[in-house]
């Protein structure tokens, strides 16, 4: 099953690349939880099939190029941690950049329900249940 969750947490993170908002709720569970460093969102229950366009309005609103580059993918049993790096460029200022993050899946029945990122590793490792 866990290597299933780090397919389909592969899917996930492409269709994000693609802004496939369809794609994305098809692989997200009702109850989706997200917290992004990145931009300030996080979403809830009430609102998992709209997360898609709030985020991305957020995204496309402070950024002209947002990207996330996976890197290594932790399997972590119900959990996937994936090494990613976000490439961007501001929408106002221009500047450009590549930040590391570190981006915790959590996944019920083959759906994403619970997405956090961390720039800290022994942070992110210790919210999957694992440690270095």
């Amino acid at each position: 099953m866990s290597q299933e969750n780090v397919e389909i947490v592969r899917r996930w993170i492409g269709l994000f690349n693609l802004r496939d908002i369809e794609g994305l709720v098809s692989l997200t569970e009702p109850g989706f939880e997200m917290k992004s460093l990145l931009v300030a969102f996080e979403s809830d229950e009430r609102g998992y099939a709209e997360f898609p366009h709030a985020y991305f309005e957020q995204i496309d609103e402070a950024y002209e190029q947002f990207q996330s580059v996976p890197g290594d993918f932790i399997d972590a049993g119900a959990a996937v941690l994936v090494g990613t790096d976000v490439q961007w460029r501001g929408r106002r200022s221009g500047a450009s950049g590549q930040t590391p993050l570190l981006a915790a899946f959590w996944l019920r029945d083959g759906k994403v329900y619970r997405e956090e990122t961390f720039t800290d590793r022994a942070e992110a490792l210790e919210a999957v249940g694992l440690s270095e």
